[in-house]
């Protein structure tokens, strides 16, 4: 048999497979319209007397994200849902004033990612529905510390008899790849500024500096204190009892002969040990039962559908940008904030005419300081223009997205926000040595040091000045931002700095933020500097292709999965990964990152 036989049969395996996936995913489509166009879906009803239940399932955000359908199918975030902070505050807001509802339902198992200044924002809004007279009640058949910590504010909390409620406090480890870095023969060239810039350390050692454990264990011991504290208020608990029960939880143990419900229900954690049949009675005592004998209730997602979209005549806007996720130029992944498209949308907002001021809401660990600047210097286009800026930090708003934040009118943060990480730092990798091993060698010649900067030969000594001296202005100009927007002297951000993180209470401490408070707070607050009294909120968002989210929603309807296998999906952290291999892809460019945002506040 000839060689061209043998591709020409090769390529025509690979045409009639290609074909043959194309033509499926188009059947799996036309079958969804189909089914989407001759399925009626019911009007909910809203029984007289009825709970609403709080059932979340996916990755607590500020704001979905919407991308390429057909690209989703190879992502391996695709199918993991997202739940908007906004919907469930809304969904509790709206439950307050409905006479109908009579008691919230808390079922938090299926909602991941909740740090503890999102439950802040929850509970807030459960205090405030109880304050109306209403009741909240909880059910789990286990409890994480973060579901439990929003559960605490409920007036009945119950656990399945078999499961466990641990809380695990906050914390965690780094993997350090100096050793391997070292045996493969590839060097980590790195540029900081500051003790306390740890994004670097994996690079540069085998373990945690004393600096960064000193900075880490100041925050997370702070973070611990506050969740003990909220819930020993909302339990009328005694002081200490979270702690006794966090940190001396084998000698708890030994207590209840290794039960560990019954540690949590002999420490005054939950009230009563049940199954969900059980308090499924409980609770149809408060609502009554159907004729199913299911509790008379109404998700919350159908509650807020059957209430449409609220209507707004009002004429003046105060818009709401969300910067959500490590921050890069370009277009946006899954998780990641993209600077072009936050220009965008500030530029629409100050050149409105409807517009009288800006809310930029930060959930950010940073990223690029070239990205973040060029955000920054966008709002300031619009304080210039005489249009009030304030910005709004959610859980994290650190680093790259303290930058864009640091000249803002005015500043507002959550309690448990995490900010600061003022500092930068340049890396990139060479493997000059791992060619040596192979027998390769890397030679040339150059005109300047930056000519021959490439992963294949040592950085000179000129090279490795200058990219030190790039850094070292790059963390001058920060603090120089810092001091111009907080009013501060340079010499007293300095202290502040060095890649230090701060909780949200300290930040308004030390002058890193105005006051405390959430994102109405901050809408208020706006609409005082722009000195206007009727105005409602204008959520701006990147506009979607009509085309896009017709076929997102069919392939919503098709149950279509990521062809990435589930397995694959739950083993992988790909947030972290995605910042790991993001800072290896871009060489030598300025980060502002504050990795251990990411990776030990949840």
């Amino acid at each position: 048999m000839s060689t061209n036989g043998i591709f020409s049969r090769i390529g025509s395996v690979i045409t009639k497979t290609r074909n043959f996936i194309l033509n499926t995913i188009f059947v799996l489509i036309i079958l969804a319209l189909f089914a989407s166009l001759f399925t009626s879906t019911e009007s909910v009803s809203v029984p007289e007397e009825a709970a609403l239940v709080l059932d979340p399932g996916g990755i607590l955000v500020e704001e979905r994200t919407f991308s390429n359908p057909l690209d989703d199918l190879w992502n391996i975030n695709y199918a993991v849902p997202e739940v908007e902070m906004g919907e469930l505050i809304r969904a509790i807001e709206l439950a307050e004033q409905d006479s109908r509802i009579k008691m919230i339902i808390l079922d938090l198992e299926g909602l991941s990612g909740l740090s503890l200044a999102q439950g802040d924002r929850i509970i807030q809004s459960l205090r405030q529905f109880k304050e109306s007279g209403k009741s909240v009640g909880s059910y789990a058949n286990s409890y994480s510390q973060s579901h439990y910590y929003v559960s605490s504010i409920a007036d009945e909390i119950y656990l399945n008899p078999m499961p466990r409620l641990i809380l695990d406090g906050f914390g965690g480890s780094n993997l350090y790849f100096k050793d391997f870095l070292d045996r493969y023969g590839i060097q980590a060239n790195v540029y900081r500024v500051g003790d306390y810039k740890e994004a670097v350390e994996p690079f540069l050692r085998n373990d945690m500096s004393e600096e960064s454990k000193a900075v880490n264990s100041r925050m997370l011991n702070k973070l611990w204190a506050n969740l003990s504290q909220g819930i020993e208020i909302n339990r009328l608990l005694n002081s200490g009892s979270v702690d006794r029960y966090g940190v001396g939880f084998a000698e708890e143990l030994k207590k209840t002969n290794g039960d560990f419900a019954r540690a949590a229900i002999e420490n005054n954690l939950v009230d009563e040990l049940m199954t969900w049949d059980q308090v499924r009675i409980r609770f149809g005592d408060r609502v009554g039962l159907d004729e199913d004998d299911k509790i008379n209730s109404v998700d919350y997602q159908a509650y807020l559908g059957s209430h449409g979209p609220e209507l707004d005549f009002n004429p003046n806007k105060i818009a709401v940008i969300n910067i959500q996720g490590p921050i890069f130029l370009g277009t946006e992944g899954y998780g990641s904030a993209s600077a072009d498209t936050a220009i965008q949308l500030i530029r629409e907002a100050r050149k409105s005419e409807d517009v009288a001021a800006i809310v930029i809401r930060v959930d950010s660990p940073g990223g690029s300081a070239f990205a973040s600047e060029m955000i920054r210097l966008e709002l300031e286009l619009a304080q210039i223009d005489g249009m009030p800026v304030v910005a709004s930090f959610a859980s994290v708003a650190a680093s790259g997205g303290y930058w864009l934040s640091a000249t803002s009118d005015y500043i507002l943060t959550e309690p448990n926000s995490v900010t600061g990480s003022i500092g930068v730092f340049s890396v990139f990798f060479t493997a000059e040595k791992a060619l040596d091993k192979l027998g390769i060698h890397a030679d040339g010649t150059a005109t300047t040091p930056f000519s021959q900067a490439d992963p294949f030969t040592s950085p000179s000594k000129p090279l490795n000045e200058a990219l030190q001296l790039s850094v070292e202005h790059g963390y001058k100009q920060f603090v120089e931002l810092v001091a111009k927007g907080r009013r501060l002297e340079k010499e007293q951000v300095e202290p502040l700095a060095q890649g230090k993180v701060w909780l949200g209470s300290e930040a308004v401490d030390n002058g890193l933020a105005d006051s405390l408070g959430s994102l109405p707070d901050a809408l208020n607050k706006a609409a005082e500097l722009a000195l206007i009294d009727e105005w409602s909120p204008l959520y701006m968002k990147k506009p979607v292709d009509p085309r896009d989210a017709f076929l997102a929603e069919l392939l919503k309807n098709a149950q279509l999965q990521s062809i990435v296998p589930q397995y694959v999906r739950q083993a992988i952290s790909f947030t972290d990964l995605d910042l790991v291999m993001n800072q290896v892809q871009r060489g030598n460019q300025l980060q502002a990152l504050c990795e251990p945002c990411l990776s030990r506040l949840r």
